[in-house]
């Protein structure tokens, strides 16, 4: 156990003891009970990437009217953030959650599930016990896990192209996706990428003042652990519902606000605190550490989206040079939209400005229109349906 999660225990069970225990006033849900909760019916599909991992896949097959998905042609591929699943869509409620918002317009929605996280923790022959199991970073998964699950959605539903819609480490996937099987490109109708987290030399989130502190970013395989990052607890459901089920309890409410705020940056403005315990129900979802670390290593980069540095003798026994290759974004063919909040410190303006000159068929760029926008709003702010979603369903009647 990290030091950290022993210094969140020690708080918690120190508060419980003085305040006593307190009654949660939502069931804990996963994402298809958290699904059917709001009224949707939901599917559950089974994946196998082409190194044996065993992605769970959530599908909604019709809006929430039961009207068949069929009057869209083609299907809808969202993923999400890094140590996030599938409910990051699903929230609720469902006029505010953009999974729902696209079932009940007519799309046939289905959601990916990263390897490592809660719904994607099986493989043909390792175990999450194994060290090996957590042995990859967005390199691998962006191309073995995007290529299986829209593999899936394609040969499911007949089509031959996907809306693809990500956020955070689901965009980053998606460019190292995109980069390294260029063929792809053209099963990929549009992508909206929301946080755009590719090359990251101005970014200020707190990890990367963690590994400049350090002077070395393998500082941060001591403190989070070597292989698994994150995993859902029970006790972090306990924590969701005893602090941040505010009803009646504005000191409560506070404690909740001042915990999430200093580990996400969520911006006040747009955090639905009633919805809280449903969040932390499903978040974090696990991740192995390596994407943390392969972002501090981009952001010690100048404008460069290279794949994880191994150090310069394991570099030459995986890619044959001393420094990792970088990708060719050039390669990326399928119309990209950007969307990017001016109080993003993982995807700020500036780094998505260079992003913008480095792809080749950039089709919007926008600095969501309101002040103050954060890295989590994309997901779960309170007007995200409003400035965002409403835009990307207009753009993808397009190219329906």
């Amino acid at each position: 156990m990290s030091i950290m999660r022993v210094i969140i225990l020690l708080v918690i069970f120190s508060i419980s003891n003085v305040l006593g225990t307190k009654i949660r006033e939502f069931p804990v849900m996963d994402v298809p009970e958290l699904v059917r909760y709001w009224g949707y019916d939901i599917e559950t599909h089974y994946v196998t990437t082409d190194d044996g991992y065993i992605l769970g896949m959530h599908r909604i097959p019709h809006g929430k009217n039961g009207t068949s998905n069929g009057t869209r042609n083609k299907p809808v591929f969202m993923t999400h953030c890094l140590v996030c699943n599938s409910a990051i869509w699903l929230f609720g409620p469902p006029e505010k959650s953009f999974g729902y918002l696209l079932a009940d317009q007519g799309y046939d929605v289905w959601f990916g599930n990263t390897r490592g996280n809660t719904y994607s923790r099986n493989h043909l022959t390792l175990s999450p016990s194994d060290n090996d199991f957590w042995d990859f970073g967005f390199d691998d998964s962006g191309v073995l896990d995007y290529k299986a699950e829209i593999d899936y959605i394609l040969e499911m539903t007949g089509q031959d192209q996907v809306h693809f819609i990500g956020h955070s480490m689901g965009t980053t996937q998606f460019v190292v996706f995109a980069s390294e099987l260029e063929e792809y490109n053209d099963k990929i109708a549009d992508a909206y990428l929301m946080g755009p987290a590719v090359t990251m030399t101005n970014a200020n989130n707190p990890i990367f003042i963690i590994s400049e502190w350090a002077g070395n970013v393998e500082f941060l395989f001591h403190i989070f652990g070597q292989y698994e990052f994150l995993p859902h607890y029970d006790i972090i459901s306990w924590i969701a519902h005893f602090f941040c089920d505010v009803t009646g309890n504005a000191i409560l409410g506070d404690l909740c606000e001042n915990i999430v705020f200093l580990v996400t940056g969520i911006n006040e403005a747009q955090l639905n605190m009633t919805m809280m315990p449903i969040y932390l129900d499903n978040l974090p979802a696990g991740s192995s550490t390596r994407p943390f670390v392969q972002y501090a290593q981009l952001h010690l980069l100048e404008n460069e989206f290279r794949k994880f540095d191994f150090g310069k003798q394991e570099n030459m026994v995986r890619y044959g040079t001393e420094v990792p290759p970088s990708y060719d974004l050039s390669k990326i063919s399928a119309p990209v939209a950007l969307f990017v909040g001016d109080k993003d410190d993982l995807a700020c303006p500036a780094d998505v400005d260079y992003l913008v000159t480095q792809l080749p068929n950039v089709i919007h760029h926008e600095i969501v229109d309101f002040q103050g926008w954060t890295h989590l709003d994309f997901s779960i702010g309170i007007d995200a349906d409003k400035l965002i979603y409403q835009t990307i369903m207009n753009m993808m009647i397009a190219y329906d």
